[in-house]
């Protein structure tokens, strides 16, 4: 009878120890978000803000949407060949185990890690500097900013 008497006061204590092993044990969730660029070491910027070059990889905590700009200029052939810079929203959306209520299986309970990767890749295509710089003059005339450059062609005419 002694033994039955004890178990009574050992249940506070194995809830005490399971709880704590709830917080000492907790599970990882690592995020992270890849950009990389063809060619590569193209600049990128994450919501405005400069991230290095490509390709980088990023972590982050919380899902949603990014603005993802990439611009790459390539100085020693500046006026034949530059290439165009690419704008895109980049959107997060959790996979199903990371959606309320499962998440706190996985956030807190799950004894291991657990990899999140989001890839992608922008590929960055050649543009003409002469005809973006006409199509800018031309737009600038249509509303009747007449340009530096532009003072000697009018003159002449």
């Amino acid at each position: 009878m002694p033994l039955k008497s004890a178990l009574p006061m050992f249940r506070p204590t194995i809830f005490l120890l399971l709880c704590s092993a709830l917080f000492i044990l907790p599970g990882c969730v690592e995020r992270s978000l890849s950009i990389r660029t063809d060619p590569p070491g193209a600049r990128v910027f994450v919501d405005g803000v400069d991230v290095g070059e490509a390709p980088v990889s990023l972590p982050f905590s919380h899902y949603g949407t990014r603005d993802v700009l990439v611009r790459m200029e390539e100085d020693d052939q500046r006026g034949v060949r530059s290439l165009a810079p690419q704008q895109r929203r980049v959107h997060l959306s959790p996979p199903w185990y990371q959606r309320f209520p499962i998440d706190i299986v996985s956030e807190v309970l799950w004894p291991g890690t657990i990899q999140i990767a989001y890839d992608e890749l922008f590929v960055l295509e050649p543009q003409d500097l002469d005809a973006l710089s006409e199509r800018f003059r031309a737009t600038a005339r249509e509303h009747g900013v007449i340009g530096p450059l532009d003072d000697s062609d009018h003159d002449q005419r």
